[in-house]
């Protein structure tokens, strides 16, 4: 049963008719000069051939080129990852806080609204440095970062602002959420 599946599988010139090398288990029925040619993938080009004589493997001027790697900086890649973590990790208890605490205390509020400013900053940073880069959109992607920072900056002063003249940020959803 097992010769006939090998047999199924493999073109005719590698099968081999004979049942008694098929049932020693042996693969000695299949040519492996011949398999390697067949799946052989490296070719060699012929010299008058415009790819055999380029001398870059990409063509420039396009979205073929490589992409340029910043250079290293502690502000990026782990420890901006990790910084990414642990504002996420620390929403949890600040608005379990919140929520139990709603309007008595103002640290609570403050840190609320400080970390939901920077994780949403730090989100929406993502993904523009994803989907509106310099490369791609040499206005906007200088443009929109700056435009994210102003709004952040201001939502920031909007939070300043209801936290010390009116109710507080866990008071006002409280009121909202029971409207």
């Amino acid at each position: 049963m097992a010769s006939l599946r090998t047999a199924s599988l493999l073109p005719m010139r590698f099968a081999s008719t004979s049942s008694a090398s098929s049932s020693s288990g042996s693969a000695s029925h299949l040519q492996p000069h011949l398999l390697r040619r067949a799946f052989s993938t490296s070719r060699s080009l012929p010299a008058s051939h415009p790819a055999a004589t380029a001398s870059k493997s990409y063509i420039q001027g396009t979205v073929n080129e490589p992409t340029t790697f910043p250079p290293p900086s502690p502000s990026h890649g782990h420890y901006h990852w990790m910084f990414e973590r642990a504002i996420s990790v620390a929403l949890l208890p600040i608005t379990a806080a919140a929520v139990a605490k709603h309007g008595a205390s103002g640290l609570v509020d403050a840190s609320l609204g400080l970390t939901l400013v920077i994780h949403s900053h730090m989100g929406f940073d993502c993904a523009l440095q994803d989907y509106l880069h310099e490369r791609k959109f040499p206005i906007m992607g200088k443009i929109a970062p700056w435009a994210l920072r102003a709004a952040s900056v201001g939502t920031l002063y909007g939070l300043y602002e209801l936290q010390t003249n009116d109710v507080g940020l866990s008071e006002l959803i409280a009121r909202v959420w029971t409207a």
